[in-house]
């Protein structure tokens, strides 16, 4: 998906462990910077593990189809009884 670099940029207001913050600025400069880079790595972390899970979960539907379509079902099988 990946960010839009040309959105306009505006101020918001976040509450922030203030020991936190000034050794962050010391480490890091460009606080706003940072925490850009961060959002969007967490947002491309969390785009990824939502893919892996769309595969997994094909999947395990391919792999249900491929049993059903081998065997049939438990019920098709107890209605002869």
């Amino acid at each position: 998906m990946g960010v839009d670099h040309a959105a306009p940029r505006r101020p918001v207001n976040l509450n922030l462990n203030a020991d936190l913050v000034e050794r962050c600025k010391s480490e890091v400069g460009n606080l706003s910077a940072h925490v850009e880079a961060l959002l969007a790595a967490d947002l491309d972390k969390r785009a990824a593990a939502a893919e892996a899970e769309k595969r997994r979960t094909e999947r395990a539907i391919d792999a249900f189809s491929a049993l059903y379509a081998a065997h049939g079902s438990l019920s098709e099988e107890m209605q002869s009884l």
